[in-house]
């Protein structure tokens, strides 16, 4: 297992360009990432020695053999995860002011902490939410049968920059807010009902229905807007 984690890091990081083939006609490079999310940062060393760290700013360095060996840890307040990189990315403020710009970061997040052939096996579809964007990740197996995974939610300022960039622990690709709170009280209400015992089964029918029905509210006010 070291020894396949080994050979992926070496791949992912080559002194070749850092390029790998995509599964489809498109092509993934964290260098193409990095130059339209993060302008300005470099990655060090320069070829054609093999990278090691990105270095955004003066001296906000990002290590990437750890990069990719991190695994996503309870963010402060239920119902999100978070990474050292997620944290990282955050810090830099990045444009996130169109639908493809918000899929950039979270493939420049998965470049980083997956390697850029996870991005290969992906789809991605970004959603405008009130203050920032939630952006789907949809992996199509071998058999054509797309496996949908939590989606990621980027909360931006009002200059559209990412304040924050963050993994839902649960599948909702709605608002921030009614996310939130639905993971709030269902929690509350099953830990009175049954210590919680039942709580992520509880979650999940009822973040469905709540999503049934935000998508009834957005229908009604696109149709009141005609």
């Amino acid at each position: 297992m070291k020894v396949l984690k080994a050979l992926l890091i070496l791949a992912v990081y080559s002194s070749a360009g850092l390029r790998v083939e995509e599964a489809g006609t498109n092509r993934v490079e964290l260098k193409q990432l990095i130059g339209l999310c993060l302008p300005g940062a470099r990655l060090l060393p320069e070829p054609p020695a093999r990278a090691q760290s990105l270095l955004c700013g003066s001296n906000d360095l990002l290590n990437l053999m750890t990069a990719l060996r991190e695994n996503p840890e309870p963010r402060k307040g239920a119902g999100y995860w978070s990474t050292p990189t997620m944290r990282y990315l955050s810090r830099q403020k990045i444009t996130a002011d169109s639908p493809e710009r918000a899929v950039a970061v979270v493939k420049l997040l998965h470049a980083l902490t997956r390697g850029t052939e996870f991005v290969n096996l992906n789809n991605y579809q970004a959603g405008a939410v009130e203050g920032g964007w939630v952006v789907e990740v949809v992996r199509i197996s071998s058999s054509g049968k797309p496996s949908g995974r939590p989606p990621y939610e980027l909360v931006t300022d009002e200059s559209q920059r990412v304040t924050e960039l963050r993994e839902r622990c649960y599948d909702y690709p709605g608002s921030r807010g009614v996310y939130e709170e639905t993971v709030r009280r269902v929690y509350e209400e099953e830990i009175k009902r049954n210590d919680a015992a039942d709580y992520e089964e509880a979650l999940k029918k009822e973040l469905a229905r709540e999503w049934q029905a935000e998508k009834g509210r957005q229908a009604k006010k696109a149709k009141a807007s005609k």
